[in-house]
């Protein structure tokens, strides 16, 4: 559905970029959001299940087709759960340099973050574009040799992992990715024969 301008008429002129910028944030997220919502009945995320129909404890007949999942609700879980004790101990340390009077993620009883099926097929999918990309990166790396090995070397898989961690530090980080620099060529000095031959012609000058 195609979204018309807002009125410019009710607000300064200063404001229109900042407001056609909140409002494109606003509609791409939301965009994106019912996206993946509707991503777990999608066939490309399904697979047809292997066990015959049966009743379940609910009462009802058990589905004909069944996630299609690459990582296993376990581990999206412990890597969620390790990445919110990351944000929280990096949160807290902030907070201790700004000598804020916080308590950090009790050891007892860990942050364990919800995910649902959406964030869970957003998570699967970026860890496999990852996988692919790791091994596109190796497999090149392989074959730019003149004599190229017949298989990928753990070596040439960790040269790749770091080339994309780095790219991806760059394409994220609040940093530039190139600094493009000037260096003055050096001058050229004259050998001391040269000189000679200059101050003789100078002299018959």
């Amino acid at each position: 559905m195609p979204v018309e301008p807002w009125p410019t008429d009710k607000r300064p002129e200063a404001r229109t970029s900042i407001d056609n910028t909140l409002n494109a944030v606003y509609q791409t997220r939301k965009a994106a959001t019912r996206m993946w919502s509707t991503a777990p009945t999608c066939p490309l995320f399904l697979k047809e299940a292997k066990k015959k129909p049966y009743i379940m404890k609910n009462g009802r007949k058990s589905p004909k087709f069944r996630g299609n999942r690459a990582l296993s609700t376990h581990t999206i879980r412990t890597l969620a759960s390790g990445a919110a004790a990351n944000a929280s101990a990096r949160l807290q340390a902030e907070a201790a340099l700004l000598r804020c009077d916080t308590a950090p993620e009790a050891a007892s009883f860990p942050m364990l973050p919800s995910v649902t099926r959406s964030a869970a097929a957003l998570f699967e999918s970026a860890v496999i574009s990852f996988a692919q990309t790791l091994f596109a990166e190796s497999r090149d790396l392989k074959n730019a040799f003149d004599k190229p090995a017949k298989r990928i070397s753990v070596r040439g898989t960790q040269v790749a992992v770091n080339a994309t961690n780095q790219r991806i530090v760059q394409a994220t980080g609040f940093v530039p990715s190139n600094i493009h620099t000037r260096f003055q060529k050096a001058k050229q000095t004259k050998a001391a024969g040269d000189k000679d031959a200059d101050n003789a012609a100078e002299a018959g000058a």
